[in-house]
């Protein structure tokens, strides 16, 4: 996945990532591989990846 680039969901589920959930931020969150996917919603069915972190750096 590239940062900067537009997903669906199924695009997004099809990888093997997984949704968690999470408060106060306004980002769909995705995890696999010890790497946190930060998505924000640009359309009704699009998702632009622009962030992602090492899931130790995330949950600290």
């Amino acid at each position: 996945m590239k940062i900067n680039n537009n997903y669906s969901i199924d695009q997004i589920e099809s990888i093997g990532l997984k949704e968690k959930e999470v408060k106060d931020l306004q980002a769909s969150i995705y995890t696999k591989d010890q790497k946190v996917y930060f998505f924000e919603r640009i359309g009704q069915e699009k998702y632009r990846l622009y962030s992602v972190i090492n899931e130790r750096s995330f949950f600290l």
